[in-house]
């Protein structure tokens, strides 16, 4: 890393990814593939505990692999739109030549941190990556998907820190694989650890399972679960730093045109059709409601009027509540590498500020979806009303286009139902309810 912490872990340096690439190694290449695909590692939870589904590397062969070190190695595999699968493994002992699935407590990302000896944990929480925090003091985050372009995060975040937005962990560098044939491609991130921090499925959930306990719709002095109007304050001034001019990006506002807008139209309405699909397979029962509400759905994409041009500037690209931080500093937003279940064209630098807006929004919907669940509807009227006030105080700190919001809320709804249906199947009731609540299904 290009940057160091102030103070050091006992008996260590300070953790910091020296910033360098990888090179491709064909010998450790043709060793992965003769004994494809890597053990499991010890005492591995099975997807069921683990809540996350990973790939079946039966069905993918590496195609790339990094050497790090003598214990570690990152396996890189194709993928059909371009981009490639990453696979950290590790040996128990330099001596033996079979590799395993790496995990927090092997080592690799303290050896990547530059401080081998520090303790190493995961973050236990359903994430499309793999964070682990290195010494109490960073963490890398290891991305289980990459490419085919370079990362939208390094220049996000060099331009964040160009006009001076310091609502953001500071970033300590990054492990890349300098393919040669292409852009260099980001494996791992790190950043400082904020002691304490709790992300928004933590403390959202929390501050409304606090007020659910107090049996009143009015939560009483003290329990503040009023998180609307921070919340959009925050993303308001998110949006007004990454819409500044900097070197980094010197005309961060543009417009799209009128054909662009069809495209998202028209990339709308086939989210649609994969979440009725893939559901279809898992849940009759969902997809019934579902489809009784498509109609209705589909009527919000073509409230956005066309032949006009949009506003598009930079954002985040992939805002919920748990990429936003509560530490003892306050507030702090993460992770802008996009969403890495999607496409290029989906995680494009530049959108209407209104896709960040839904994202957010929908995720305060899931918030009280969430504690609906827990509670199993026992406290429903509190939780609704909580949904209702919170929307409105956090869409008062912005000022959104309603169509342009509207449609692009309907297709983060179907991207969850997607993403339920892929990688975490429990997940699904939360985006199934929250559109029943809207359109009455």
């Amino acid at each position: 890393m290009t940057e160091r912490l102030d103070e050091t872990v006992p008996g260590e340096g300070a953790p910091g990814i020296a910033a360098s690439s990888y090179a491709a190694d064909e010998r450790l290449l043709a060793e992965l593939r003769a004994a494809w695909p890597p053990a499991a590692p010890p005492s591995s939870p099975d997807a069921a505990v683990r809540g996350y589904v990973e790939a079946d590397l039966r069905l993918r062969e590496p195609t790339a692999a990094l050497r790090v070190g003598d214990r570690f190695a990152l396996a890189l595999t194709a993928e059909p739109d371009g981009a490639f699968g990453v696979v950290p493994l590790a040996r128990d002992d330099v001596l033996v030549t079979s590799w395993r699935r790496a995990v927090a407590g092997d080592g690799l990302s303290a050896f990547v941190a530059g401080v081998p000896l520090a303790s190493e944990r995961s973050i236990e929480a359903d994430q499309t990556n793999a964070s682990v925090v290195v010494g109490e003091r960073a963490i890398v985050k290891w991305f289980r998907r990459v490419g085919p372009g370079p990362s939208r995060a390094a220049t996000l975040i060099a331009h964040l820190d160009a006009v001076g937005f310091g609502e953001m962990p500071a970033p300590l560098g990054s492990l890349t694989w300098g393919r040669g044939d292409g852009p260099d491609l980001t494996i791992a991130q790190g950043d400082t650890y904020l002691a304490g921090a709790r992300d928004g499925w933590e403390w959202c959930v929390e501050r409304l399972e606090r007020h659910v306990g107090h049996g009143e719709t009015d939560c009483p002095a003290g329990c503040d679960p009023w998180i609307g109007v921070p919340l959009g304050r925050l993303v308001a001034r998110l949006h007004a730093a990454l819409s500044t001019p900097s070197d980094v990006l010197p005309e961060p506002p543009s417009a799209a045109d009128p054909r662009t807008v069809a495209v998202w139209r028209a990339r709308a309405d086939a989210t649609i059709d994969d979440a009725l699909r893939l559901t279809a397979e898992q849940d009759p029962a969902a997809v019934a409601i579902l489809a009784a509400i498509a109609p209705a759905m589909r009527a919000d994409l073509d409230a956005v009027a066309s032949g006009r041009p949009v506003a598009i500037q930079p954002v985040h690209g992939d805002l919920h509540v748990g990429q936003v931080l509560e530490w003892s500093g306050g507030l702090a937003i993460i992770d802008f590498d996009g969403n890495p279940a999607l496409g290029a064209e989906a995680n494009a630098l530049r959108q209407p500020g209104e896709r960040d807006i839904a994202q957010m929004a929908t995720s305060l919907d899931h918030v009280g979806r969430i504690v609906d669940h827990r509670t199993a509807g026992s406290a429903r009227p509190i939780v609704d009303a909580w949904i209702a006030r919170t929307r409105r105080e956090f869409l008062g700190a912005l000022d959104p286009d309603p169509a342009l919001l509207g449609a692009f809320e309907v297709e983060q709804e179907c991207r969850e139902l997607i993403y339920a249906a892929r990688f975490l199947p429990r997940w699904r009731y939360a985006p199934l309810a929250a559109l029943r609540a809207r359109y009455g299904g």
